[in-house]
Parts: structure tokens; C-alpha cells; sequence
């Protein structure tokens, strides 16, 4: 199959006068000389290429070196395909764990799926970049984005690495089994939590403890090894399948393609990868950017509410900007509005059910089961507030007199209208328009020698149905949020009571959607019947980026602060994007694209060249986010944004 990029940016250069330029300064990052390299202008922002540091960069090891790796530890499917500029793959086989010899353990091997994409030049000058894009459950098509996010200078000299960690994709064993599936177990719909409903809360938890006893008992994780003695060792694989396992299989990467030292890029669950990495294997770190990051600790009580909080936030932020000139804003005070509906929404409570009954298969439709119907109701009537300012002042209103009457009416005449449908569908799927005329690359993928996707439903890649699993269900994030986290919960009154709590503190305007969109990460975690944590992310001395946007949607901005504070001797960049990660600035002509040159300079010159805590603007939210866009926590699509598309040809 291929993957079809269309890429259509352009840039805006700035230009100062001489006199503006200024002293330079001691700045945090990749440099290591002791004399600065470079002269820069203080207040330029440009995409042009300073002088690589000969200091920072080591060429990979030559294509026939890579040919020529001992097949016993890492096997290529398609040697032949090891030529500039291509990408292919192969498998490391690893020990389940990392072997010490003293311990005189002998563990199983498990296969490693692992691509690269080729440099143009040989043997890649800045030598080699591992990547992780996300997830859990980002997979080696990762090299092909990044490739994107890169220019030509720095396409011709990484050779890029990425992986389908164990678990996923090609790697053997699978955690893609659909006993580990909460949401295909679920046939009864209880995960389509009411979160003002007790019972519903418990009904979930029920309903993911069965799943997870279920999954770790699973056979298929359970494997042997003969020991020295000539005695058979048992070994589980969720004990040795997490993000620690999965630096360790970097490591042993990094060693076998030439043991130079390894540039690593991790954007979103890849901070929690590539940090890992650098705390671990911190010796071995070249250039290091974590950008979107994800909470650095492995307390998973801490993670979830930050999590909610700032979905919360970012709601909170968008209705105050009606305050700020969002023309998307109907009325003089929409704050006041969406509390009186939320209130009169409250009030009517149960009755909702009995009002929504005659829609129950259109509400299916969207995935909105009907228990959950305060929260519904609310997510729409926000819609409606925004999008629908003809019928938005009569709304507020007979909310704002608790005229149940006429509310109730308003719903039926207005709610599941057609304009209502046109609403849902214009604001969660935009229509693009992929011409052969603007398609500029093309990629191949879920092949036999080239990087995995997974992600789209209907894909059978790498087996049946894989893509229902993986893509449908939660099992990839699950399988590892698990493993990784210090304890979840084990009482089913905690875990109803740690949910109660969080919706009562952020409701999301009466929607529960910062409470739902994150409850999965908590609830992952639920009645697990092992784990095994990360250490603290963190090296006081290690430098590189640490980036992360203000609004967004997917990892709190906070998480990148806590980042930042791990890693006393990185430089922080901020976007006020309202988008996840600084990468999707590729597709961006506005400020986004200018505050991710920072990052491509520094992988091209192999230092860092500004003051640490640099800000970065970027689009007004509402210019940039629809009301549906943050409330399903979506990807915000600006005017100002053209198109990268990526579609299956």
C-alpha cells in the first residue's frame, strides 16, 4: 500500500535592520565547544543553516556494514533494499530481558520490528536518528513523518530509525489479542460511561477488571526458556513489554548500527520512549528533542487529573475568548448562557431519557449511548451555542428564566433538525480535496519489508484484523500504561469515587468530556495484576529541547514544565499552538512553522541557538479551533492552515 503526502506551505521571511542586531549570549543546548561557533542576530527567526558542529556529529556506519549485521541478532527482510534514500526493515531478536551476567538468567527471544529510512548521503553524515511519534501504539510509520517534518539537508543525512515496539504491529509476541480488548469485550456498552451515574461508574469497572484478569492469563504471554542447568524458566510478557523494554531495545539498536552515539526525537507517548532512553543510556545520547510531552512520573493518580484539568482549562480558555474577539461567538456573554443551560439541563436530570428516546438509534450512530445523556445533551446544546446564532439568543434565554417549557420545545424543533446533522458533520469531518496535481510523495507501507501503519480499522496488516483491534480498542495504550505506571487501583469503590470527584471539579460545562476523554488511561490500569515502573525520567546534565504548546489537546502543558524540570540542563521551547506537537507546524504558513525551524536548526547544526523559555506565537484559538474541535479534543484545522493529508491510495 501507499501512503500520499500533500504538502502545500509556504514561508514568510523577516528582516531587521542591521542596528537591531545585539550582543550573543551563553545559551543552554547541543553546543559542548567552548567557543561560540556562530554570529546570530537577536530577534531573526529563520529556517537558514548555520555551519554543522564537526564537535556533535558522527557519520553512521557504511550500507555495507548494515548489510553485513550478524542475522542472529537483528535479520533484514530485504537486504537488497539497504541503498540511499530507501527505507526497509527488519527484526531484532532480543532477550525478553536485559541480560546480566552475573544473574545467569537465560530469557526467551522476542522479535523487535524495526525500519530505517535511508539517508541520500552514505554513510549518513549526522549519523543515525531513532523516532517515536506516540502513542502507545505509534508504529515504525513514524520514520515517514518525521521524514516530513525534516528539510532536504537534514532528510539527506539522518539515516532515521523507527519501531513497532513489542507488543505491536510486526513484533512478536502480540499484546493485539481480543481478550485484552476492553472495548470489543464490552457488547453491552457499559465504557459509555454517565459519569453522574454511581452505577454506571462501577458497571466500567467491572467490566475492565474481567478484561484485564482475562488478558494477563492470555497463553499467549506466557513463555520458557531452558536456564544453564537445563531447567525450564517461566517468564511473563507483560512483565517485559513496557517502555523500559523498549529503550533497552533501542540500546541494543544503537550497538549493532555501529555504536556511534544516537540522535533520538520523541513527540507526544515517544518523551516517555526517548526520555526513557536518555535516562537510561544517557552516555549514549547524541541530540535529544521531546516535544508534546507526557507526564515524566509514573504516578498515575497525578497524570489522570492533570489530564482532566487541563482539558477543562483549555475549554475554560476557548468560551473566555469570545471575550477576546472570537468571532465564533454569538452572543454578549456566552460564559453566562452555557451555565444557565447547564443548570436547567441539570434540573430536568432523568427526564432527558425520556425525551431523547425517539433518537436513540441517531444518537448510536455517533457512539453516544443513552445513559449518558445529561453529558450528550450538554456536548450538542455547546455545539448549537456556538454554531447556530439564529437560534442561540432563544436558547440562552428561556435558559436563563428556567422556562423548562419552552427549553424543552427548543430541543425538539431545533436540536435534531438537518441543520443540526450538517453541524456534526461539517465540524468532525472536513472534506479535503487530494488531487494528483498536489500530491508531492508517496511512501510505501504494510508491505513485507517496509514500516507498519495499523491504524486505520480496516486494516489486516500485519494479520486479520488487526486494524479492529488496534485501532477500535484501546489495547496498545492499554498493554503499556499498565506496565508502566507505579500501582493503580485495586478497590472498585476508590476507583467510582476518584471519577465522581474529578467530573464534580471538571465537568466540562455539564459535557464530562475532559473526565471521559481521559478516563481510559486511569482505568487501564485497574486491577492489573503486575507491574513494572518506569524509573523518574531525568538527567541534570543531558541538553537538547524540550518543547510543548500551550493548548494542547492531547499532553497538558504542565507535563512539559514537569519535562523541563527533569532535565535541568535542556532548553524549554513553547508554542501557544493549539495543536499537539510543534511537528504538525509543517503543514502550518502561520507562526507555528517559524517555532518549529528552532527544532530542524538544531538537528542540522548540533547546537542549540535560543535562550532557554523562548515563547513562540501562533494563531488566536478562535482562529485556529471550532467549539466540536475542543470538545472532542480534536485536531484544530485554521484558516491558515493548507493541507497534509495523509490518505491510503
Amino acid at each position: 500500500m501507499k501512503l500520499i503526502s500533500t504538502l502545500t506551505f509556504s514561508a514568510v521571511t523577516h528582516l531587521l535592520p542591521a542596528q537591531f542586531a545585539v550582543a550573543k549570549h551563553t545559551l543552554r543546548g547541543g553546543h559542548t565547544s567552548t567557543t561560540w561557533p556562530h554570529e546570530r542576530t537577536e530577534g531573526i527567526i529563520s529556517d537558514a543553516t548555520e555551519p554543522p558542529n564537526p564537535e556533535v556529529f558522527e557519520a553512521a556506519i557504511s550500507l555495507d556494514d548494515f548489510k553485513n549485521i550478524d542475522p542472529e541478532l537483528f535479520e533484514w527482510v530485504n537486504p537488497d533494499e539497504i541503498r540511499p534514500g530507501d527505507t526497509t526493515c527488519g527484526f531484532l531478536k532480543a532477550p525478553l530481558g536485559w541480560e546480566v551476567e552475573e544473574l545467569d538468567v537465560v530469557y526467551p527471544i522476542v522479535k523487535t520490528y524495526v525500519c530505517v529510512t535511508f539517508a541520500t548521503q552514505q554513510p549518513a553524515p549526522r549519523g543515525n536518528l531513532a523516532v517515536h511519534c506516540g502513542g502507545p501504539g505509534g508504529l515504525s510509520l513514524c520514520n515517514y513523518a518525521i521524514w516530513l517534518d525534516l528539510d532536504e539537508e537534514a532528510r539527506s543525512t539522518y539515516n532515521i530509525i523507527g519501531f513497532d515496539q513489542r507488543g505491536m504491529g510486526r513484533s512478536e509476541p502480540t499484546f493485539v489479542v481480543p481478550e485484552c480488548a476492553a472495548q470489543l469485550q464490552d457488547t453491552e456498552g457499559k465504557l459509555a460511561v454517565n459519569y453522574n451515574d454511581e452505577e454506571s461508574i462501577r458497571d466500567a469497572a467491572k467490566v475492565y477488571k474481567e478484561v484485564h484478569l482475562n488478558c494477563w492469563n492470555h497463553p499467549g504471554f506466557k513463555l520458557e526458556a531452558i536456564q544453564g542447568d537445563g531447567t525450564s524458566r517461566a517468564f511473563h510478557f507483560l512483565e517485559y513489554s513496557g517502555t523500559r523494554q523498549l529503550a533497552e531495545d533501542i540500546e541494543r539498536i544503537r550497538r549493532l548500527f555501529g555504536d556511534q552515539k544516537l540522535s533520538v526525537y520523541g513527540i507526544s507517548y515517544g518523551t516517555v520512549v526517548m526520555g526513557s532512553y536518555a535516562t537510561v543510556f544517557s552516555d549514549n545520547v547524541n541530540l535529544m528533542v521531546l516535544d508534546g510531552s507526557v507526564d515524566p512520573n509514573s504516578d498515575i493518580v497525578s497524570r489522570t487529573k492533570d489530564d482532566v484539568r487541563s482539558k477543562q482549562q483549555r475549554l475554560d480558555y476557548f468560551i473566555a475568548s469570545c471575550e477576546f474577539g472570537n468571532v465564533q461567538c454569538g452572543a454578549p456573554d456566552v460564559r453566562q448562557c452555557i451555565n444557565d443551560v447547564n443548570r436547567l439541563v441539570d434540573w430536568a436530570g432523568d427526564e432527558f431519557e425520556d425525551w431523547l428516546s425517539p433518537f436513540k438509534d441517531l444518537l448510536e450512530i455517533f457512539g453516544l449511548r443513552m445513559y449518558a445523556n445529561k453529558g450528550i445533551v450538554m456536548m450538542i446544546l455547546i455545539q448549537v451555542i456556538f454554531g447556530a446564532y439564529n437560534q442561540m439568543s432563544a436558547l440562552c434565554d428561556a435558559a436563563k428564566a428556567d422556562d423548562i417549557g419552552s427549553f424543552k420545545d427548543w430541543i425538539f424543533n431545533n436540536l435534531f433538525g438537518d441543520n443540526v446533522l450538517e453541524l456534526e458533520m461539517t465540524t468532525n469531518f472536513p472534506i479535503l480535496n487530494i488531487t494528483q496535481d498536489n500530491v508531492t510523495h508517496y511512501f510505501e507501507y504494510n508491505s513485507e519489508s517496509k514500516p507498519t501503519s495499523g491504524q486505520s480499522p480496516e486494516s489486516d496488516w500485519p494479520f486479520q484484523g488487526y486494524g479492529q483491534m488496534a485501532g477500535v480498542s484501546s489495547v496498545c495504550q492499554d498493554m503499556i500504561t499498565a506496565q508502566d505506571m507505579a500501582f493503580g487501583p485495586y478497590d472498585e469503590d476508590r476507583y467510582v469515587k476518584f471519577f465522581q470527584e474529578l467530573n464534580e471539579q471538571y465537568s466540562g460545562a455539564g459535557t464530562q468530556l475532559p473526565v471521559r476523554n481521559s478516563a481510559q488511561w486511569y482505568s487501564s490500569t485497574y486491577y492489573w495484576p503486575n507491574i513494572t515502573p518506569l524509573p523518574p525520567i531525568g538527567n541534570p546534565f543531558l541538553k537538547g529541547i524540550i518543547a510543548g504548546q500551550l493548548y494542547d489537546p492531547a499532553t497538558p502543558y504542565i507535563w512539559t514544565q514537569k519535562m523541563r524540570d527533569q532535565f535541568d540542563s535542556a532548553s524549554l521551547l513553547t508554542s501557544r499552538s493549539v495543536n499537539h506537537g510543534l511537528s504538525s507546524a509543517r503543514e502550518s504558513v502561520s507562526a507555528d512553522r517559524r517555532c518549529f525551524a528552532n527544532i530542524l536548526r538544531y538537528f542540522k547544526n548540533g547546537y542549540i541557538d535560543f535562550n532557554d523559555g523562548k515563547m513562540c506565537e501562533s494563531d488566536h484559538i478562535g482562529d485556529s479551533c471550532t467549539i466540536g474541535e475542543i470538545l472532542t479534543n480534536g485536531r484544530c484545522t485554521s484558516a491558515n492552515v493548507t493541507k497534509n493529508v495523509l490518505a491510503i491510495e
